[in-house]
């Protein structure tokens, strides 16, 4: 993804985060960004004061849209307005694939430990096939975390472009490269 082309570590793909710079007052572009939500039936959104959440719109939403966090501010020490967003998944499917991910984990671990603790002392045990069950889960869970990722690209691409095209209704927009 271009907006995202610098930051190649796991937590970069799964929640893309980006910062554009623009030559505007914060107040005024969150203003036309909400008004520009408002107006366009692609998108729906929320506001809390200087920080927005980007959505689809609920009759296009499923399990696996996206939203977007997008915060505008002017930071410290620069003449710029700054665009830090984030994308990922709604926070309920996040919480819950936090959660799929700890309870297969902590099974594994300390299902394969006892395991293993009682093999060498016993010479054998069931729980050692917590171990490969585990890393099979595992797996799978990821595989189907990439392919609801996947499901919610297109609308992922379109709420960057939504963010990115009303932006530039009110001035220049630069990406920053320090993310």
């Amino acid at each position: 993804m271009p907006f995202n082309r610098l930051n190649h570590s796991i937590l970069g793909e799964i929640r893309p985060r980006f910062a554009l710079k623009i030559d505007s007052d914060p107040e005024k572009a969150i203003d036309h960004v909400e008004d520009s939500i408002h107006k366009e039936k692609t998108v729906s959104g929320d506001r809390s004061n200087q920080l927005l959440f980007v959505k689809t719109p609920s009759w296009e939403q499923h399990y696996w849209s996206p939203e977007m966090s997008v915060r505008i501010e002017i930071e410290e020490y620069t003449d710029y307005t700054t665009v830090s967003c984030l994308v990922g998944p709604k926070q309920t499917v996040w919480a819950l694939w936090a959660f799929i991910y700890s309870s297969i984990l902590l099974v594994t671990v300390f299902g394969g430990i006892f395991g293993l603790v009682q093999y060498n002392q016993e010479g054998s045990s069931g729980w050692v096939w917590v171990i490969p069950i585990g890393v099979i889960l595992l797996s799978s869970a990821f595989i189907a975390s990439k392919i609801g990722q996947r499901k919610g690209r297109d609308q992922m691409l379109h709420l960057i472009s939504f963010l990115y095209h009303s932006l530039e209704e009110i001035g220049s927009v630069e990406r920053l490269e320090r993310r």
